[in-house]
């Protein structure tokens, strides 16, 4: 019999990996949402029920999550829930085209039309969102998020708990440090700095990052 599947999140992120789990016919192991500070006992998503994140406590230590979270908040809850023994999924689409010597770690997430080309690291709990690409030899962190249509070259680098906007470029040979948000739309040619929001043709660091900012932009 296969584990119970749980899912972190209700937003859109949420719904659409329980599509991702649907196409790949693990629909019936997915047995909730789980919400911080669920109110509504009657809630469900396409007939998944959403319960509180205080029913965690309580589920059997064989219990699966997967963390389907476009925030910042999804590292906290994630190390909380691993720090109670608990175990992630790892979910890959079907129509991804990716090569076999991807390295993947615990927890991610790689949604429909995505392409990987070879030699691409990627680690733990990270989301590559869809229609995006991923060039030769770069190397994601953990807990980036790569919004739709995002195209990566080749051995670029990005930092830990990074957010990549919706159809932003980043050329070969940059590197985004940890904890910066790229803009949509953007283009970075160069390196861009720790902890900083960054955008525009070509991208550019505007102002530091206070961890209030990520409540506005996510």
């Amino acid at each position: 019999m296969s584990k119970a599947i749980y899912i972190l999140g209700t937003t859109g992120t949420g719904e659409q990996t329980l599509c991702l789990y649907k196409d790949l016919g693990k629909f019936k192991v997915v047995a909730g949402f789980i919400k911080e500070n669920c109110r509504r006992k009657d809630l469900k998503i396409q007939g998944i029920p959403v319960m509180d994140a205080s029913i965690i406590d309580t589920l059997p230590r064989d219990s699966v999550f997967i963390g389907a979270m476009g925030s910042p908040k999804r590292k906290r809850w994630i190390e909380e829930i691993e720090a109670k023994g608990f175990d992630f999924d790892t979910l890959v689409h079907p129509s991804v085209i990716k090569d076999k010597s991807l390295s993947m770690g615990k927890g991610c997430i790689i949604y429909p039309g995505v392409i990987i080309t070879s030699h691409v690291e990627m680690k733990r709990h990270s989301i590559i969102n869809i229609n995006s690409t991923i060039g030769h030899n770069s190397k994601i962190g953990n807990f980036v998020t790569i919004c739709p249509g995002v195209n990566i070259g080749g051995y670029v680098t990005i930092g830990d708990e990074c957010w990549i906007g919706i159809g932003a470029t980043i050329i070969h040979n940059v590197a985004i440090g940890k904890g910066s948000y790229i803009g949509a739309g953007s283009v970075v040619t160069k390196d861009i700095p720790e902890n900083v929001l960054a955008f525009g043709v070509p991208a550019k660091p505007v102002r530091e990052l206070k961890k209030s900012d990520w409540k506005k932009m996510v």
